[in-house]
């Protein structure tokens, strides 16, 4: 079932896409701020909509005790071990800045265990505003099954995807320091602002780096521009969860505060991405962690 799982997840990140592609091209990105802090546009909600639309009539078919979570209209259907999430567009801020790192995000848990996720970024190659036809990246991933991606091309009703190809992570060149994404975030209690901090002075980071969402920025740990990506307090699980199993296939090592791979029983918990254990552990460290 879970290959039936990931091309519904895979047609939902992409009907979202869609929506996100019109705002950008209608130039209309008012938004409005919920709990005071976070940025929504017209673009985070027109994808939810297209999102759970799919979402309850694919799934309804499939299998209907399973529960659905969505960043913008929250959670529906039965209570549920098994349930998809998805973040209709991760990195609003950046997005509502003319970037183009972020991404629409889906997945599948059972019983607080990720086992599908996926991550589309339509513009990250060639951006809407240079062509119609932008070019982007889907990468996706079963648990056990290897990670993949997708070079993907934008028709402007939907998207052409190329051949897939396998994700390994990239040859790490030894350095005494890590360039490095620490963000630091209004989402974050004063605790875990101070955790951010002790990183960034710790002296482990020779560059920081970043692209304003946390799908974004695993993919850049994963594809290249980064070595490590330490969320110590900034993201959820709608934004965490579907780069995690990427990355851990990809042969990332993806720990929580206990040295392990998050297991999703609470919404937020700190989650680093890094090369291998060792520096992954340094980062934690530095952290207080």
């Amino acid at each position: 079932m879970l290959d039936e799982i990931l091309d519904i997840l895979i047609a939902g990140v992409t009907n979202g896409a869609v929506q996100v592609l019109a705002v950008r091209a209608s130039g209309n990105f008012t938004g409005q701020y919920k709990d005071a802090t976070e940025l929504v546009t017209q673009a985070d909600q027109r994808s939810d909509a297209a999102i759970l639309a799919l979402f309850r009539s694919r799934f309804g078919a499939l299998d209907p005790t399973i529960s659905f979570r969505l960043e913008e209209s929250g959670a529906t259907g039965p209570l549920s071990p098994r349930w998809v999430g998805a973040d209709p567009l991760d990195g609003t801020n950046h997005f509502a800045a003319g970037g183009v790192s972020y991404s629409v995000q889906a997945h599948y848990v059972e019983n607080g265990v990720p086992l599908v996720g996926v991550v589309f970024q339509p513009e990250v190659y060639l951006p809407l505003s240079e062509s119609a036809n932008c070019l982007g990246r889907l990468a996706y991933a079963i648990r056990g099954r290897g990670a993949f991606v997708q070079r993907t091309e934008f028709t402007g009703a939907n998207f052409l995807r190329g051949d897939p190809r396998p994700v390994r992570k990239p040859t790490l060149v030894e350095v005494r320091r890590f360039v490095s994404c620490v963000p630091l975030s209004t989402k974050m209690t004063p605790e875990e602002w101070k955790r951010a901090e002790r990183v960034l002075d710790s002296g482990i980071i020779s560059v920081t780096t970043g692209v304003g969402g946390a799908g974004g920025n695993v993919m850049m740990t994963i594809f290249g521009g980064q070595h490590v990506y330490a969320n110590l307090g900034a993201g959820e699980d709608l934004d965490l969860i579907p780069p995690q199993v990427i990355a851990i296939e990809a042969g990332m090592t993806v720990w929580g505060a206990d040295r392990t791979p998050p297991i999703w029983n609470v919404r937020k918990q700190p989650f680093i991405v890094a090369p291998n254990p060792e520096i992954a552990e340094r980062f934690l460290h530095a952290a207080g962690l």
